[in-house]
């Protein structure tokens, strides 16, 4: 499926021929023959010969042809391959969209990546945390046994020797 990347809005025709828009559309309106047209929803798009179609039709204006002999000759004429200059606008445009698309990505991957850094942050800091509260559990039992052990030991001394130790 084609999108139209290759055919050209009146705006367009009249930058590329360096006429003005109006004088393109009055072209466009008085001689629908030679301006073939391709809808895409309510926009009309002219194949790039249009642009030398239009230049043809200033020059005939200007030099004060009729408009029959306008359309006659300029139809006679083979349609032609694009001048350099609208291939040129073409590519640009062309690529202009694709570096646009290429930045939107960028972007969305960048976003993406932020996200996930945000996320491996968060993550990380649960886990610090979890860990430090582990820490300190650790450390309470440790000393739970040690006074525990301590008093093992101290039960395990002989009777008299408590007794004694606790008078003193």
């Amino acid at each position: 499926m084609t999108t139209g990347k290759d055919h050209l809005k009146p705006s367009e025709i009249a930058d590329l021929a360096g006429l003005k828009e109006g004088e393109v559309r009055e072209y466009i309106a008085a001689y629908p023959d030679l301006f073939p047209y391709r809808s895409i929803g309510p926009v009309r798009l002219y194949a790039p010969k249009a642009v030398e179609t239009a230049k043809k039709c200033a020059e005939a204006a200007r030099e004060g042809r009729r408009p029959e002999e306008t359309v006659e000759e300029t139809a006679s004429v083979e349609a032609p391959a694009p001048s350099p200059v609208t291939q040129a606008y073409l590519d640009a445009r062309d690529l202009k969209d694709v570096v646009a698309r290429q930045e939107q990505q960028i972007e969305a991957l960048r976003r993406e990546m932020e996200a996930r850094e945000g996320a491996l942050l968060d993550r990380i800091a649960a886990l610090e945390g979890a860990l430090m509260r582990e820490q300190k559990q650790a450390a309470l039992v440790a000393e739970w046994i040690d006074y525990f052990d301590a008093e093992i030991e101290r039960l395990r001394r002989p009777l008299l020797g408590r007794i004694f130790e606790k008078k003193s």
